[in-house]
């Protein structure tokens, strides 16, 4: 193999490289080294540059290059992946980072002539530098790190599922071999029903054939992108502030960007994803005020709120919501102080029965102590639907029958699965 090197230095061999992929709407930013570049001349990588001793670890490193490279900002860490050798006689060490980005602004780059911004599976069709598809796979979701996730709501994780059931679908022959990695990633998070619904429909309106399911899984990732998007901005539409809320849901933090009303977050113990959802809400210069979840409730009694507004990991048939635990208590606390409580959801999130699922963060978390104490650390719990005032959708108001109706929709995308 052919040494890979860093696009703004294109006479200098390294051995110790971190490669920086850049996501965004489930695309990567890619890069091509010019004509004239010594080593790798025309192939395509992603941001790659040397890992230099004393400069830090490989994700500072990988996000100071890319930031002094394209000038993009507010890049958030997906994940760090293992390290790995590519070898031509010459051995080098690569060190793969992922970071999600708002934006796809960039600046030229030094040493390129041509940036694209392409699903990661195009990688296979390309002439990339040696080992730029084995970097992408280390930092790739997978269903180990979407069954993990305790800091992401359901909707972004039912894109990180369709990402997988994509990249699957590229480096398969046959159709069949896809059935286990999507019904994995449903039982990976059984209490989201989005995930599996969206996993759901990609197989059972693709045609039996991993080229069919894999572009149907882009259709559907940029879809339910969109369905997202188009949620928040019918919440942000009908709600009046100030706002109150609790955990992190991308849908509701887009929501309270375009409303651009103050907002009061619970921190959202004990992974404190409250905390994160108010420094971003803050950086897009919203009036934030961050408390903690016990003090939530006393708070909507003493101070004037439009309303509530939360996501939904799942909303049931019935009507019932199932959300970041806290969720019920600030229900009741609304409806005793008459603020109402919106959800902003996609219409995926609908279940197909009314089963509620319940999931247990690590004991860890709450107490790692040497005491022979018991620990309840349940990540999600259930509101009853008539603590709800709106489930609003990118159809608008859904009410119970509508709810209904969606519920049967996607029972019926699950019907590929009876003929297994």
């Amino acid at each position: 193999m052919e040494t890979m090197v860093s696009v703004d230095d294109n006479n200098e061999t390294m051995t110790e490289i971190v490669t920086a992929f850049v996501r965004n709407r489930g695309e990567v930013l890619v890069t091509r080294r010019g004509a004239d570049a010594e080593v790798d001349s025309g192939r395509w990588d992603g941001i790659s540059g040397s890992l230099a001793t004393g400069s830090g670890s490989r994700v500072d490193a990988g996000r100071r290059l890319v930031r002094d490279l394209t000038g993009l900002s507010g890049l958030t860490l997906a994940y760090a992946g293992e390290s790995f050798t590519v070898s031509d006689g010459r051995e080098r060490t690569v060190h793969p980072v992922l970071f999600d980005t708002p934006s796809r602004e960039i600046g030229s780059i030094d040493g390129v002539d041509a940036v694209d911004w392409i699903a990661p599976t195009a990688m296979l069709d390309r002439e990339t530098v040696p080992g730029l598809w084995e970097a992408y796979q280390q930092v790739a979701p997978s269903v180990t790190t979407i069954a993990a996730d305790t800091v992401h709501g359901s909707a972004a994780l039912s894109i990180r599922a369709l990402e997988v059931l994509r990249d699957q679908a590229a480096v398969v022959s046959e159709w069949s071999e896809l059935v286990e990695p999507a019904l994995a990633l449903q039982d990976s998070r059984p209490s989201m029903a989005v995930l599996a619904n969206r996993i759901n429909r990609v197989m059972t309106t693709a045609e039996q054939s991993p080229a069919a399911v894999h572009d149907r899984a882009l259709d559907e990732i940029g879809a339910a992108l969109d369905a997202d998007a188009t949620a928040a901005s019918t919440a942000a539409d009908r709600l009046s502030g100030p706002i109150a809320t609790l955990s992190r849901s991308g849908t509701v933090g887009d929501a309270l960007i375009e409303l651009g009303e103050a907002v009061t977050v619970a921190e959202s113990r004990p992974d404190r994803e409250g905390i994160e959802a108010a420094e971003s809400l803050a950086a897009a210069g919203l009036d934030v005020t961050v408390t903690t979840d016990s003090a939530l409730p006393a708070i909507l009694s003493d101070r004037e709120f439009g309303a509530v507004l939360v996501g939904a990991d799942t909303i049931l048939p019935n009507g019932d919501i199932v959300n970041k635990v806290g969720t019920r208590a600030l229900a009741l606390a609304a409806d005793r102080a008459d603020v109402p409580v919106y959800v902003v959801a996609a219409r995926d999130k609908v279940a197909t029965d009314d089963t509620f699922h319940s999931e247990s963060g690590p004991a860890a978390a709450v107490y790692d102590g040497s005491e022979a104490i018991s620990v309840c650390n349940p990540i999600f719990d259930l509101t009853p639907g008539d603590l709800i005032t709106g489930v609003l959708t990118e159809d608008g108001l859904l009410d119970q029958r509508g709810i209904k109706v969606v519920a049967a929709q996607h029972r019926s995308n699950a019907d590929w699965m009876s003929d297994l």
